[in-house]
């Protein structure tokens, strides 16, 4: 729901209306916490964007109706939260952004420090497995073509 929509709501209904409006803010809330944490830089309407992609994602495109419905939301979200829940659409995007958030690190400071970049790559090698290696010779030989 954006600032600019107009809802009637019945008093009747007002309560759960209410209870599943703010649940469902409370839980984006957490994970909007832990992406944070990998982005930076990243405004409040980017992360919503990547909430909303993330649901459509996992859903559907024919389900992404149910991203307006407060209820249907917390029930994804409380799923997606869940901490025996390792295979999960955000969880998933949520580790794609902590490797990109690293790969980013790294590479700042090779820029910032290219006389080390010699040493780190020695490094790394040494603590990857022989198929690690071969894969990254493979790649390596054939930058020069």
């Amino acid at each position: 729901m954006t600032s600019k929509q107009r809802i009637d709501i019945k008093w009747q209904k007002s309560r759960e209306f209410f209870y599943w409006h703010l649940k469902r803010r409370l839980l984006e809330r957490q994970l909007k916490k832990k992406m944070k944490q990998f982005t930076q830089n990243v405004g409040e309407g980017e992360l919503n964007s990547m909430l909303h992609r993330w649901f459509v994602e996992d859903r559907g495109t024919v389900n992404a109706y149910l991203w307006e419905d407060d209820k249907a939301m917390v029930e994804w979200l409380t799923e997606q939260i869940r901490e025996d829940s390792i295979d999960n659409a955000v969880s998933d995007n949520i580790r794609c952004l902590q490797r990109e958030h690293v790969l980013q690190q790294v590479r700042s400071l090779i820029q910032n420090n290219p006389e080390v970049a010699m040493d780190s790559i020695v490094h790394i090698t040494q603590h990857m497995t022989s198929s690690q290696r071969s894969e990254v010779s493979r790649i390596l030989a054939n930058m020069d073509t």
